[in-house]
């Protein structure tokens, strides 16, 4: 898909207190992991202790938002009626300058296009009045 994703996206379901704080970031425009004080580990997904070092002790921190394409897959079946229109799309597995790895789509990058290790940078799409899309163009 090289265009623009329509609106009509379905809104991330979020419980989880950790969660709801990574989406809050997400729509002021801040892709944010977290990072351990005590190791300095980044991280992603959101969690309440450290897989490194397992301190409790974190803090929220901005990302370059800058990456590389580890991997993709391209999807043929939907998995959600909403994305029924968009196939074949790609997923990305990018791995971000500091270090973690963030499962997203891309923006403006043919599916023939993708390519391991092409630089991307994030950019977001509003899909709601209180959410915003991560995605990757190319950087």
């Amino acid at each position: 898909m090289t265009g623009p994703l329509p609106q009509a996206r379905p809104i991330p379901q979020s419980s989880d207190h950790l969660n709801g704080q990574f989406w809050a970031h997400c729509a002021t425009g801040k892709l944010c992991f977290q990072r351990c004080l005590d190791c300095d580990t980044w991280r992603h997904m959101p969690r309440y202790m450290c897989a490194e070092c397992g301190s409790d002790q974190w803090e929220w921190r901005e990302s370059s938002g800058k990456g590389r394409i580890f991997s993709w897959i391209i999807t043929h079946q939907a998995m959600h009626p909403k994305f029924r229109d968009e196939t074949p799309y790609a997923a990305l597995v990018v791995e971000m300058e500091e270090g973690v790895r963030f499962v997203s789509r891309p923006l403006g990058i043919g599916n023939d296009e993708l390519a391991i290790d092409m630089p991307v940078q994030v950019i977001f799409e509003n899909i709601g009045e209180d959410y915003a899309l991560p995605l990757f163009r190319r950087a």
